[in-house]
């Protein structure tokens, strides 16, 4: 803990040490001192587990509030630690103000850290709490929820709120939250996944169940829609109908000896579009006879207007004496005299085409007789080439002004077609209308299911059969018991029975929700030791087998305060020291416990090296922080 970083100035060096640590508030001896310093409390413990969550990234609202209130004794200061990950130690630093900078790096030096020569960051460093624990479960999620893991979930296992008094296994954090989900299903899933307790069958399994059971959820929400939706086709169906014939809702459907009925209207309608069709038809043979005609004599005129272009061309390229026009020319004027077939513009045969008659019975003049004729005289020639371009305008006029005509032909003749389409189109969609209502108001009656209410049915049938299949196998391999589920029984019963003697049976219930580590002796007090049980259980295990992800780190803060006799306390503090002494190597322990409190440890335990901080109320040197962080208030005379 620092008093400030600039310059450097450390409030206190708690060496935390691997197996058991006991922060001892130690009470007066005397009855001199009173309220809370009689008792033990406003010394620390608890801010020192809060500080301890905030080196090992914890953001909790708990622990804004404990720095609020130190940065206002140290505005400078903040807490350090050493974190070993594997093999690889990390440096933090955590500031106590709400806007300073956290920093993390690999190495042993704080200094090194401040002056920022140590690689990493503390965004690197939250990435390696979470690869090493969270990253190597067998999933990232839980089934069920598809609850995302994280590494303040597991740190809040192994640091538990003191608020909530060690009341259930699963309680964990009060007031801050932890973001499950679901709050009593998931602890438990996550417990057992850390402690390796689901293979992947069973996690498959679990997965496969939720799905099933999330589909199954769906179908039986829809299926009573699909129940109703034969009647409710056949009312949008029949409103649709009456909307389209203007009938009202009193007609009946279907025809009856008394009142006009929607199936007459509809007749009816049907019959007048049909007999609208035959009186239109007559009229759109007139109308596409006299556009064939318009055409034919736009083609006439087209083609005599050409003829005479050509001729006027072939003039000028006599008196400009262009052979090379002349003979294209004159090539074009014999494919007009060779025209063969029908003319697309007119719809009649080019040989009946008068133009082309005129052309073919004109006799044509060489260039070489075209040429003296010129020559001989000039003034006729372009006499005739100037009234030549005059006959060739006047007829390329007439080919416009049958342009209109023929548009004119054309737009009746469309309109005409548009109006019979239109109606065959009216009668066809109402005869479909109203079969398709008919189909269904016939399905409804006799009872038949649509196609996706079958296929709803019969879907639904085989997720319950499947369901059911896959819950018994989950089932079984629960409760087959396997080489994991059985070590931890094994050492379930080991732990109670160092704590409580024959008397203190234990049982390890892998797949219970609220209570996996029980006693057979009962009371509040063994209920607060069952806690006790699984967490030190748990926390051995992680020394003794490689199945589990669980850190090897457990801090518990006044455990006594919960209820519990000074005896229990007394054998459960030993059992610890026990297991330390049992399963260190040299000077290697495979676990760390750290834990605070206000009754006096058993002697062998209170003081070094299992003693790591001693407080004392009534003395600020003896507090965690050596002074107050807030203002004491006046004493009432």
């Amino acid at each position: 803990m620092l008093d400030s970083v600039e310059p450097l100035s450390i409030t206190r060096n708690l060496k935390l040490r691997q197996g058991l640590n006991v922060v001892w508030a130690r009470e007066p001896e005397t009855d001199l001192a009173s309220g809370l310093a009689s008792a033990g409390h406003g010394v620390g413990k608890t801010s020192l587990c809060y500080l301890l969550r905030h080196c090992l990234g914890d953001e909790a609202s708990s622990i804004t509030v404990l720095c609020d209130k130190a940065s206002g004794a140290f505005p400078k200061g903040g807490v350090a630690a050493k974190v070993h990950l594997d093999d690889t130690t990390w440096v933090v630093f955590r500031p106590y103000a709400r806007f300073g900078r956290s920093l993390a790096g690999i190495g042993e030096s704080l200094s090194e850290l401040l002056a920022g020569q140590l690689a990493g960051s503390f965004a690197e460093y939250q990435d390696e709490l979470q690869a090493a624990f969270i990253g190597k479960l067998p999933n990232s999620t839980l089934p069920g929820s598809a609850q995302v893991l994280e590494w303040r979930h597991l740190l809040a296992w192994c640091i538990r709120d003191q608020k909530t008094r060690f009341d259930a296994f699963f309680h964990w954090r009060d007031g801050d939250g932890l973001g499950f989900r679901r709050s009593r299903q998931d602890p438990p899933l996550f417990v057992r996944s850390v402690l390796g307790l689901h293979d992947a069958n069973v996690d498959r399994l679990m997965r496969e169940v939720d799905m099933r059971q999330s589909s199954l959820s769906k179908l039986e929400a829809e299926i009573p829609e699909l129940e109703r939706l034969p009647a409710l086709e056949v009312t949008l169906a029949e409103r649709r109908l009456r909307a389209r014939l203007g009938a009202s809702d009193d007609e009946p459907a279907f025809k009856d000896l008394v009142s006009t009925s929607l199936e007459q209207l509809l007749e009816r309608r049907i019959e007048h579009l049909e007999m609208q069709c035959r009186k239109a038809e007559p009229a759109a043979e007139r109308a596409e006879l006299a556009l064939g005609r318009a055409l034919a004599t736009h083609s006439d005129l087209d083609q005599k207007a050409r003829v005479l272009e050509l001729e006027a061309e072939i003039a000028q390229s006599v008196l400009e004496n262009n052979e090379i026009a002349f003979n294209r020319l004159s090539e074009e004027v014999r494919e007009l005299e060779l025209l063969a077939g029908q003319c697309r513009h007119g719809d009649i045969d080019f040989s009946h085409c008068s133009h082309v008659i005129q052309r073919r019975s004109t006799q044509s003049l060489s260039w070489h007789f075209r040429k003296q004729a010129a020559a001989a005289n000039l003034a006729n020639q372009s006499k005739a080439l100037r009234e030549a371009k005059l006959k060739a305008d006047a007829a390329r006029s007439d080919v416009v002004a049958q342009d209109a005509v023929v548009d004119q032909f054309r737009q009746a003749a469309r309109k005409i077609q548009l109006q019979l389409a239109s109606n065959l189109n009216d009668a066809e969609s109402l005869r479909n209308q109203w079969d398709e209502f008919v189909r269904i108001w016939k399905r409804l009656q006799n009872g038949v299911s649509s196609t996706e209410l079958e296929t709803a049915r019969n879907r639904k049938d085989w997720l319950e059969e499947d369901l059911q299949k896959k819950q018994t196998e989950l089932f079984v391999i629960r409760q087959q018991s396997s080489a994991r589920s059985n070590f931890l029984k094994a050492l379930t019963k080991t732990v109670a029975y160092r704590m409580l003697g024959e008397d203190g049976f234990g049982i390890f219930k892998p797949e219970s929700d609220t209570q996996p580590f029980e006693l057979s002796v009962g009371g509040e007090a063994y209920q607060v030791l069952e806690v006790l049980l699984g967490d030190i259980t748990t926390l051995l295990d992680s020394a003794l087998s490689d199945a589990t992800l669980h850190p090897g780190l457990i801090v518990h803060d006044c455990p006594r305060e919960a209820d519990m006799s000074e005896r229990l306390y007394r054998e459960f503090l030993l059992l610890v020291s026990e297991a330390e002494a049992q399963l260190s190597i040299g000077s290697i322990v495979p676990f760390q416990y750290i834990v605070t409190t206000t009754s006096p440890p058993p002697e062998t335990l209170g003081k070094e090296p299992y003693l790591v901080l001693e407080l004392r109320p009534g003395d600020e040197n003896y507090s965690l922080f050596k002074k107050q962080l807030e203002p004491r208030l006046p004493s009432i005379a």
